[in-house]
């Protein structure tokens, strides 16, 4: 058995599950110079489960001056880890502020792991997020329901996001780990539907490395694609993650703009994916070039 794959699937619940906060509207706001968090609660069909979504709005999004103005929007699967783990507003507001990236609104989604009705966080989590079953996983999910993610997503998420916040067309979807698996997933579902994708440590091996078959026979992408990986994700050398992300980029890199950026050391974690985000967001939507490697300078 490929020694990586075991701790991935060990993973699937790490930091990512917390309490649900069944709370509709706005929290306090922040400091308008450092963008302010909303909390929507989704009742989902789809699934059938309620959920938070977290809308962070960037700094001057309330200001008069702004109220004819639409934003773009990045959506992040695992919604508590991103804001928590992450620190996805921090380092937003931050790259906002000092002119490195247009103002844009950042939404993340929480998984089914952190809904309401949840009984088995790790396992509510994978089923929503693996459109394949991942032949790892104990116990097992022979029939995931993640195919039904990019109806959720389209559906759902997007219409009540849109519903009460000045966006445009322009979207985003990102996740690390399962949840980049179910990013991948949905942009090749509905490939005209993104300008940007984001990817760190994508779990591509599930199901006998099916999304990297799918991806082949992909002739449209998002604009620009970023995939993330460190050298040592996993109980093993780390040679596999990093082998399966280079497929992947040499499956994309032909049809749109591609940033791989592999970190020697890097582990299968928040802290490791908070690292590489502000460069991940700066390739992706300020059009800067990928880097060759990665720096604590950057964050």
């Amino acid at each position: 058995m490929r020694g990586h794959k075991r701790v991935f699937s060990a993973l699937v619940g790490l930091v990512i599950v917390g309490p649900l906060l069944s709370v509709a509207g706005a929290l306090s706001p922040e400091s308008a110079a450092s963008g302010s968090m909303e909390l929507l609660t989704l009742h989902s069909k789809v699934f059938s489960n309620t959920r938070t979504i977290r809308v962070w709005l960037p700094p001057g999004y309330n200001d008069s001056s702004s109220r004819l103005r639409q934003y773009r929007v990045f959506y992040f699967t695992d919604g508590i880890a991103v804001f928590h783990g992450r620190q996805l507003d921090r380092i937003a507001s931050r790259l906002i502020t000092g002119h490195q990236i247009e103002p844009t609104i950042f939404v993340g989604i929480d998984n089914g792991g952190s809904t309401r009705e949840s009984k088995n966080p790790g396992l509510d989590r994978a089923n929503e997020y693996l459109p394949f079953p991942d032949e790892f996983l104990e116990p097992p999910l022979p029939k995931p329901h993640g195919l039904l993610f990019p109806e959720f997503f389209e559906r759902e998420v997007r219409p009540l996001v849109e519903s009460r916040y000045r966006t445009n067309q322009q979207i985003g979807i990102a996740g690390s780990s399962y949840g980049a698996v179910i990013a991948l997933y949905t942009v090749l579902k509905r490939p005209n539907s993104y300008r940007w994708l984001l990817l760190e440590s994508p779990s591509l091996y599930v199901d006998h490395e099916a999304l990297l078959k799918l991806s082949k026979e992909q002739k449209q992408w998002p604009d620009r694609v970023y995939i993330g990986a460190g050298t040592r994700e996993g109980d093993g050398d780390g040679q596999e993650m990093v082998n399966d992300v280079k497929k992947l980029k040499s499956t994309i890199e032909g049809h749109t703009a591609t940033c791989l950026l592999i970190v020697p050391g890097a582990q299968h974690n928040e802290e490791a994916w908070r690292d590489r985000l502000p460069v991940a967001l700066e390739f992706l939507l300020a059009d800067r070039r990928c880097p060759s490697a990665l720096t604590k300078a950057t964050n």
